[in-house]
């Protein structure tokens, strides 16, 4: 099974799946809250076709994660295509992460159990971008929840250079990145298909965070919540996105064919324009 652009589709050799959640009263229940998360992942492997599995040494390691069960996210299209659009290039390794049943996730949060990816099993504080494919507003929480199970801060500010970058991307922030702007690094807001080999190239080139945070700022499609500070008019309304003072963050602007435009942050990337007098 192929998906468009002829990359083949991971899919489930069987039906079961160590991460669906059993039937009420089914006496698997509470077997599987004891099942530890390699287990699991383990097991989810042995079930699949199609998974990419590379070494780790040298490369860019991304645990990509989807904030929601291990079945929503293996039928979205959009996850499958930034697996497969990370792991073409040779220089990276991406793995996958999902949100644990409901057993599970009550028996991890209370034994304090890492989250780990599926393909290698890696703890996903150990790798160096921590990514999340968000395609529903519902799904917010559910970020916090795995940033939380990875050992993580949930909010930006409160996290340590040394942890993962963490990256936000998905339908939802087309519309609006704001909601999951706190918790964000980088916020990407457009198509993956040129703003991945960008992310990539930028990690490479760049000697330390603090200059590929700046380089991402300046790319198409991505936002560093950090360099900007959010004007609301009323509740929940943003009036405008003003750069902070040292960034080096400028409004964004771009140049059309027969027209130059200035984009409006707070409307994101070509949502809405403002012709320029």
């Amino acid at each position: 099974m192929r998906q468009a652009g002829g990359w083949p589709l991971i899919v489930p050799r069987h039906t079961s799946s160590p991460f669906r959640s059993p039937a009420p009263g089914d006496p698997r229940a509470a077997a599987r809250t004891t099942l530890d998360p390699r287990s699991a992942a383990r097991a989810t492997l042995d079930r699949e076709v199609g998974a990419i599995r590379k070494s780790h040494g040298g490369r860019l390691r991304i645990a990509l994660a989807f904030p929601n069960s291990y079945f929503v996210g293996m039928s979205n299209l959009g996850l499958q295509t930034v697996y497969r659009l990370f792991n073409a290039d040779e220089r990276v390794v991406c793995e996958r992460v999902f949100l644990p049943a409901k057993q599970e996730l009550a028996a991890w949060t209370s034994r304090r159990t890492t989250l780990v990816t599926i393909e290698s099993q890696t703890p996903v504080r150990e790798f160096d971008i921590f990514a999340f494919s968000v395609s529903f507003e519902w799904d917010y929480t559910n970020v916090v929840t795995l940033l939380r199970l990875a050992g993580l801060e949930p909010r930006a500010a409160r996290r340590h250079h040394r942890d993962p970058l963490v990256v936000v991307g998905g339908a939802v922030t087309f519309v609006n990145p704001e909601p999951l702007a706190p918790f964000a690094d980088v916020i990407a807001a457009g198509e993956a298909e040129p703003i991945v080999p960008a992310f990539v190239n930028a990690w490479f080139e760049e000697p330390n965070r603090d200059a590929l945070l700046q380089r991402l700022a300046t790319e198409r499609g991505l936002y560093v919540p950090s360099f900007y500070e959010v004007i609301y008019d009323g509740p929940g309304r943003v009036s405008g996105i003003v750069p902070r003072a040292g960034t080096g963050a400028v409004e964004d602007q771009a140049q059309l064919p027969g027209q130059q435009i200035r984009i409006a942050r707070a409307a994101l990337f070509g949502l809405r324009t403002e012709k320029r007098s």
